[in-house]
């Protein structure tokens, strides 16, 4: 393994330097190895819907990652906003203790894409084709992309102490993660796999987790250096107020369409503002309405 490059030089990293490959052998994709690591992935994701790999990062990697992350956290555009599991608002006349009209309160932060470095370990990582082929075939995509949107692309999350993901569903199909701090307390990924389903939305098991039912509850650490690939779309998960200090997550995002991109409307209602690359987008989609 070579000394860490400093921030000012832009020679590319190999998925070698920024990963444990004798652990998991992202470069060797023809190898029994890493067949055995792509089974162990799709078993969880298709048993729990979620599959974890501790220790996906080399330590040096990751300390820098820690650094550039701790740098750029004081720039995390932040939310707070009360939510049901859905995301949406209940339909008049919904009863007060039906899924729907179970609102809790959802605060954190999150650091845009345009402010990591390209010659960063942050942007190595996220940009890195031998991991963005193996999250595909994990996932069972024949083909994967790194988002380009310049603000979602990849981004850190950022989690108080004392702040809460509450239950919910994903409205994406999948998430990619890896873990940048944690704490000893609180900070925990609970998730109950399967609970619905394309043609039962299952309100009443929804309801009974949201009763504080934990019988088929699942519970992680994602810690620093973990890699997490997730299916939250039928999973009702959250994630815990961490207790005693921050926890940290960085986000990469992948997408089958190499040109999306999201809308300036979009970008401004999640961020506050919008990208050139947001507008032109605007632009793009108007010219072929």
């Amino acid at each position: 393994m070579s000394d860490l490059r400093s921030e000012d030089q832009t020679t590319a990293y190999t998925t070698a330097e920024l990963f444990d490959v004798e652990s998991y052998p992202l470069d060797q994709p023809e190898s029994a190895a890493y067949a055995q690591m792509l089974e162990a992935a799709r078993d969880g994701l298709e048993t729990v819907n979620c599959a974890q790999l501790p220790d996906f990062i080399r330590p040096e990697i990751l300390a820098a990652m820690q650094q550039e992350a701790d740098r750029l956290s004081k720039d995390a555009v932040f939310h707070q906003a009360n939510l049901n599991p859905y995301f949406c608002e209940a339909p008049d006349g919904t009863p007060e203790d039906h899924p729907l009209n179970r609102f809790s309160p959802r605060r954190h932060g999150m650091v845009r894409g345009d402010r990591f470095a390209q010659e960063g370990v942050i942007w190595a990582v996220f940009q890195n084709p031998d991991l963005c082929r193996f999250v595909a075939q994990a996932l069972g995509y024949e083909e994967l992309h790194t988002y380009r949107d310049p603000y979602a692309g990849t981004n850190v999350n950022v989690q108080p102490e004392g702040c809460e993901f509450a239950w919910h569903f994903d409205n994406n199909e999948f998430t990619v993660s890896f873990g940048l701090k944690q704490t000893e307390e609180g900070g925990a990924f609970e998730y109950v796999p399967n609970l619905r389903s394309r043609e039962d939305e299952n309100y009443g098991a929804v309801q009974a987790v949201l009763d504080g039912d934990r019988s088929k509850l699942r519970s992680l650490k994602l810690r620093p250096g973990d890699l997490q690939l997730f299916r939250g779309g039928y999973t009702l998960h959250r994630v815990t107020a961490p207790i005693g200090g921050e926890r940290q997550s960085l986000l990469l995002s992948y997408v089958t369409d190499p040109d999306d991109i999201t809308t300036s409307d979009k970008a401004i209602r999640i961020w506050g503002e919008a990208h050139p690359d947001h507008y032109a987008r605007d632009r793009q989609l108007a010219e072929t309405q």
